[in-house]
Parts: structure tokens; sequence; C-alpha cells
């Protein structure tokens, strides 16, 4: 099974608390879904989503190509004001045994900078993710990983979706 998981495109500045996708941000997630299809991504079975509406628009696309439901998860929401560091690392282990026991699925996640970057240290992996190469998520930015048998993710690859 792999998993892929992905900082959401490029959000637009707004003060509503929930912004989507500037122009650039939907392009990004168009050029993702061009990516799949000439596969040189691989094809997700599940997409997972915060409730925010950017992680949504980033996954629409692949959403309507392939018939796939955006499944929201709200343990893939950034960290709560008031969440202590112990909590919000529970929360994000919690959707990442979730997504290992997919077993022959392709599961896209899409979260926020904070999640993914404490991601990166909770991962069990022979890579070492706390590398500088996997601290500076640009928008749209993914990486993907198999699980393997053992529960230790095998680092595939990682890329930054721009247009």
């Amino acid at each position: 099974m792999k998993i892929y998981i992905f900082r959401h495109a490029q959000k637009a500045m707004d003060f509503s608390g929930d912004p989507d996708l500037t122009t650039e941000g939907h392009n990004q997630a168009s050029t993702l879904l061009d990516l799949v299809l000439k596969k040189e991504m691989p094809q997700p079975t599940q997409l997972w989503v915060s409730p925010r509406k950017r992680t949504h628009s980033t996954f629409r696309p692949l959403s309507e190509q392939f018939k796939l439901p955006l499944t929201n998860q709200e343990d893939l929401l950034e960290q709560h004001g008031d969440e202590t560091l112990t909590v919000f690392r529970r929360r994000i282990s919690k959707i990442l045994e979730k997504a290992s026991d997919a077993k022959d699925d392709v599961v896209f996640i899409c979260s926020h900078y904070d999640w993914v970057i404490e991601a990166m240290s909770l991962i069990p992996s022979q890579t070492d993710l706390t590398d500088d190469r996997f601290q500076h998520w640009t928008p749209c930015q993914c990486v993907g990983f198999e699980v393997m048998s053992d529960g230790m993710y095998k680092f595939i690859e990682l890329k930054r979706i721009s247009t």
C-alpha cells in the first residue's frame, strides 16, 4: 500500500478563517491531476482531506476524474490553539495508523503545513525524515511512501507540484 501526504495547494489570503485556493492553487490542483493521468504519480484509491476548503479544492480534480469521494478527516486539521503538542501528535499518529490499515490502497492525504511537518517526525522510516529537505513545504508539495509489512514507511519520492 502507498500513502502520499500533501500540503494543500496555494491558499487565498482572506480573513474568513477558511480560505479557498488562489488561481495558482487551482492550477496546482489541475497539474496534480495531470501528473496522475500521465502516470508520473500513482492513481489514488482514497482521498482524505481536512474539513478546510483548501484541502477539498486541492483534491477536487482527482475526485471528479476518478469518481472518488473526498473523505473528511477531522484529525487532519491544523493544531488547535489550545491543543498540546502531545495531543496533536496523537491525532497525527491516529491518521497514519488508519491509513496504514488500507492494505492494497493508494491513500492521498491532504493537510496543512504544521500537520505535515509534525507527521515527518512521527513516521517510522529508514529515511531521515527530519532532514532539511523535508522541513520546507511549499504549497502542493507531497511525499510518497510504501508501507511495508513490518509497518516501516519506505520513502518513494518528494515532489513539488508547480505549474
